[in-house]
Parts: C-alpha cells; sequence; structure tokens
C-alpha cells in the first residue's frame, strides 16, 4: 500500500474519551518505530483513569489521509459479498433487539456493502462516508460524502446506527457518540466493533519487541494506514458509551484475524496460536457492542 503525503501537526491534549491527564506510555508508534518505517513516529499511551489508548502529542493531519490511499488497497481485506451478508445478519439483529425493522445509519460506511445487506433484510438504510472515492453508490442506497462531525444524516431520526470499525478512526469519538445518542430515536442502538487495545496479543507484542530491543507499541497506528487513532478495551468502551447517554446491552471479545501481510512465517503461527488463547480466555483482538440510547 503506497504510503500518503501528508504532513502532521502535534496538538498536546487530554485522553479523548474521559479528558484525564493521566497517561502511561507504551512506546512509539510510527516511523523508526514502524518495522516498514511507515509514518511518522509518535508516542502511544494509556489513560490511567479510563484505560483507553490514544497518541500523545495527537498528530492532526493537514487533510484527508485516507484521500490518497486507492480503495481496492484500503479495503483489501475486506470480501464484498461476506460484508454485505455481514450487513444482513447485524440488521436482523438489531430487529430481534428492537422487535421489528425500521431505519438504519451508518457512520464511515466505505463502499457501502452493509448498507446493502441491511436493505436487503428490509430496513431503511442510509450511509456516511467522508472519502468519495470509497463510496459504490448501490442501487437506492442514499451515501452523504461528508465528514462525520459536520454531516447532515446526524439531523435526522434513526432506530439504529453502525459505527463498524470506525470509532477508532476519530480524534473526538466521544463527540461522535453524543451526536449517534442525539439522532436515535427513544430505545434506538448502536452497533459498534473495534480493535481490543487490551487483547492478549498486546502485551506479548510488546514483549515481543522488548527483547528485540525495541521500545515500540503494537497499539494503533495514528500516521499510517489503517489510522487507527483511538483505542478501546471493553473497560473504556462501556464508559465512554455511559458518558454518551447509552447503556450496554452486549459487549464481548471475538477472535478476528491479523490482516494478511502484517506478519509471515514463524510470527504468523504464533500470532495464531496466541489469538485462540485469548478468545479463550476472553481476551480477543476484537470487541463487538450494542448499546441502546438512553
Amino acid at each position: 500500500m503506497r504510503e500518503p503525503e501528508i504532513t502532521w501537526r502535534p496538538v498536546w491534549e487530554a485522553c479523548p474519551l474521559c479528558d484525564s491527564e493521566r497517561r502511561v506510555p507504551l512506546g512509539g508508534r510510527g516511523g523508526v518505530a514502524h518495522r516498514l518505517g511507515l509514518g511518522v513516529e509518535t508516542c502511544v499511551v494509556r489513560c490511567g483513569e479510563c484505560h483507553g489508548v490514544y497518541q500523545w502529542p495527537v498528530l492532526l493531519p493537514d487533510g484527508n489521509p485516507y484521500g490518497e490511499v486507492v480503495a481496492d488497497e484500503y479495503f483489501a481485506q475486506h470480501d464484498y459479498e461476506q460484508r454485505i451478508e455481514h450487513g444482513r445478519r447485524l440488521a436482523q439483529q438489531a430487529e430481534r433487539f428492537l422487535g421489528r425493522k425500521g431505519r438504519l445509519l451508518e457512520l464511515g460506511c466505505g463502499r457501502g456493502e452493509l448498507l446493502v445487506g441491511a436493505s436487503l433484510a428490509g430496513w431503511s438504510a442510509r450511509g456516511v462516508e467522508m472519502t468519495e472515492a470509497y463510496v459504490r453508490q448501490a442501487p437506492g442506497i442514499e451515501i452523504e460524502i461528508a465528514p462525520l462531525e459536520t454531516c447532515r444524516s446526524l439531523e435526522q431520526s434513526y432506530d439504529v446506527v453502525l459505527l463498524a470499525a470506525i470509532l477508532e478512526h476519530l480524534y473526538d469519538p466521544l463527540s461522535c457518540l453524543r451526536r449517534c445518542a442525539a439522532a436515535l430515536a427513544p430505545g434506538g442502538l448502536v452497533f459498534i466493533d473495534v480493535p481490543n487495545e487490551c487483547g492478549i496479543w498486546v502485551p506479548l507484542g510488546r514483549l515481543y519487541n522488548r527483547l528485540r530491543g525495541r521500545h515500540w507499541s503494537v497499539n494503533l497506528s495514528p500516521t499510517f494506514p489503517p489510522f487507527h487513532v483511538v483505542g478501546f478495551c471493553p473497560r473504556s468502551l462501556r464508559r465512554a458509551l455511559e458518558r454518551a447517554g447509552f447503556d450496554t446491552l452486549l459487549c464481548r471479545t471475538e477472535r478476528w484475524q491479523l490482516p494478511a501481510g502484517r506478519v509471515s512465517g514463524v510470527e504468523r503461527l504464533l500470532s495464531s496460536a496466541i489469538l485462540s488463547v485469548g478468545q479463550a480466555l476472553g481476551s480477543g483482538m476484537g470487541i463487538t457492542c450494542w448499546a441502546r440510547a438512553r
């Protein structure tokens, strides 16, 4: 994947999830602190209050870093048909929670596969995506091309909002969650999936780096694709949802797979074994969550 030509502006801010100034350094990430030299180095820290993970200082891009990454490269790990089926299953799960179908909005919908699946399941579905090149206009699916922070779609009312692999990309995820809560009808639902920054792979990955003499973090990817800038564990995600006006209905870890190309050979075999053990211990690589607006 070609690295975007972006410049970054440092900003020293408190935890984006709870505003605490207490932080514990986890190591460098990007630039010289990356095995391929991708991105610009920054320090990744864990909040001493809510356990969220973020960069400090926060490096803000001077433009849209996703705009320079070709969609087929960025979504190389996504099977289009499988994503459509995933959208159908999410819509069916939402229907079981609500007892009916309704209006669904996906934020950061990318190519729109989940929206297609939800539409096939009988929902009225629309989306928001800020990178126009990523959008594949599906028949009958309306997609607003705009940043999530300023999109007009959230000025309307919905029964379900999907945040599938989105919160970790936002510099201010709490504000996004609050906008979602305001846009949901009474008893409306939000679905979230994010990487688990407290999964078993994190301390083992950090140990592996330390044994090789590297003071590197394995959390986030603030200045290189896929541009994960804020990280969650079940504890910090539940806390953020509570602050934003949600009650958590279901929150669990998932095994997930390491993307192809991240590791190879012996490292991949070891990683697979670690992920299996982590899932068995309830410490998988991903988190899925459903929450209800108060």
